[in-house]
């Protein structure tokens, strides 16, 4: 098992996550802080927009067309298929915005319960070894994003 470095954060133009092999970079981020501009990111790090259309849960912001314009020259790759967002307007703008930046898609399961885990995920082409080559693949948009067959049923209880 291989396990990747990163950190989400929240802004007001949405939540994000970094991937980065520099731990000690990964440290210096809030996770509610002003979205990252141009250069503020390192060559070997990447960073991916997650449920676009959905907003920013710390900072409660909200998306609106045109955000994406803001964030262009930073963001790598946008996530398309969210595990809690998999609605049609979620992931047709999540598409639009990758299309428009030029963006890697991704998949992610944003599990808050064990149930969730792998409900959404992104295939990265040959061997991935390291964060190292997590960040290439992103930037080089050589992803594969994935998401269940059909509609998952939202599961509440105990365990």
């Amino acid at each position: 098992m291989l396990l990747v470095h990163g950190v989400e954060i929240s802004t007001l133009f949405g939540d994000f996550v970094v991937f980065s092999a520099d731990t000690d970079d990964l440290s210096t981020f809030d996770y509610v802080q002003d979205a990252p501009r141009a250069g503020e990111i390192p060559d070997d790090a990447a960073l991916v927009w997650v449920h676009p259309r959905a907003g920013g849960g710390r900072s409660g912001s909200a998306y609106y067309p045109g955000l994406e314009r803001m964030v262009a020259g930073v963001v790598d790759a946008v996530e398309v298929f969210n595990g809690n967002w998999l609605g049609e307007r979620y992931v047709t703008t999540a598409e639009q915005i990758a299309a428009q930046l030029g963006a890697a898609r991704t998949g992610g399961s944003d599990a808050h319960v064990a149930g969730q885990l792998m409900a959404c995920y992104t295939e990265l082409p040959g061997p991935v070894r390291s964060t190292a080559d997590v960040v290439a693949a992103l930037k080089q948009r050589r992803t594969i994003p994935h998401r269940p067959e059909a509609p998952r049923k939202r599961r509440f209880g105990l365990f």
